[in-house]
């Protein structure tokens, strides 16, 4: 199964009820995360790497946008689907 496949899932997931959290957030952070989990498991079965591990919650987090994700205006970072922009 490949990032298409898994992408197409996740339009899927959004749609259902029980997961409406999903669409709360921007998908471009979801969507990388499904690119990231890709390169893991080619990397493993190309022999590059070991066994991809869920990263912990409690070891902080991070987030990965591209350039359609956030935009900057008045000296102020706005991120997809954020009312207000980050704090300075």
């Amino acid at each position: 199964m490949g990032y298409k496949q898994t992408s197409a899932m996740l339009t899927n997931w959004k749609k259902q009820e029980d997961l409406d959290f999903l669409t709360e957030v921007s998908s471009v952070p979801l969507q990388q995360g499904l690119r990231h989990l890709q390169a893991a498991f080619t990397n493993f079965f190309g022999g590059r790497a070991k066994y991809p591990n869920f990263k912990k919650k409690r070891n902080g987090g991070s987030a990965e946008f591209t350039k359609s994700a956030f935009k900057w205006k008045d000296g102020q970072v706005s991120l997809a689907k954020c009312a207000q922009p980050l704090p300075n």
